[in-house]
């Protein structure tokens, strides 16, 4: 249901993004996930729901590193591989990652499968079972690479009410009098409670390295929620 959403929701999706029309992003975490992942001084970049690619073309410019961007919506790598030729993008699910397939279709080149200094999931786990993809990740992470996860801030979400687990609908009001033309369709999300946050963490073989709240000045109400994590010895 979630991915069918995504495959909905894609050409207002890339455009949303590329048109500046999410306050959130322009107000800090883009900055956050970029300044997270160029801490690490990768060489080598997995960006696993990668959308249109917006990520994978900032770190790339900024980092000179290679890059791997990764979808399981079709219609969000193409929109990636058109505005970036250069870079890779794989068509995959992911049940299909957590199942062991290969980055097939993310080039040429034999070493698209090789150690990843960083992996990063930026607002793209939205599923009950993240522990499982963030434990199949795990085994394509150099000795000393990181898991970099940006994702709702579960405090700025609850407001105090419903403080727990559970599946949840994302209606995209917030781009309410934007110029896309296009209805959204409405995205099944899980919610997760910052403890149940380092229960998966801990459930995928990760250690938390680092936690920040990025947020727009000082004293504000989060953002959103940042962890970079190890894999465990």
């Amino acid at each position: 249901m979630t991915l069918r959403s995504w495959d909905t929701n894609a050409a207002n999706w890339t455009r949303a993004v590329r048109e500046g029309l999410i306050a959130s992003r322009k107000a800090g975490t883009d900055e956050a996930v970029v300044q997270a992942i160029l801490r690490r001084r990768p060489r080598r970049l997995l960006d696993v729901g990668c959308g249109e690619g917006w990520l994978v073309r900032r770190v790339t410019r900024l980092a000179g590193c290679v890059a791997v961007g990764v979808d399981g919506s079709a219609a969000l790598i193409e929109a990636a591989r058109a505005a970036d030729p250069t870079n890779r993008y794989c068509h995959l699910t992911y049940d299909q990652l957590v199942g062991g397939e290969r980055l097939i279709g993310a080039g040429a080149d034999q070493d698209a499968d090789a150690g990843f200094d960083v992996i990063v999931f930026n607002y793209a786990l939205f599923d009950e079972t993240a522990a499982a993809l963030l434990a199949a990740m795990r085994s394509r992470l150099t000795p000393d690479g990181a898991v970099v996860i940006q994702t709702l801030h579960p405090w700025a979400l609850s407001g105090g009410a419903d403080y727990r687990d559970g599946w949840r609908s994302e209606n995209f009001a917030a781009f309410e009098g934007s110029t896309l033309k296009d209805d959204w369709a409405p995205m099944p999300w899980f919610f997760r409670t910052l403890e149940s946050w380092h229960a998966v963490v801990r459930e995928a073989g990760l250690s938390l390295i680092e936690l920040r709240e990025p947020a727009a000045a000082p004293g504000e109400t989060p953002l959103s929620l940042l962890l970079t994590c190890g894999a465990e010895p």
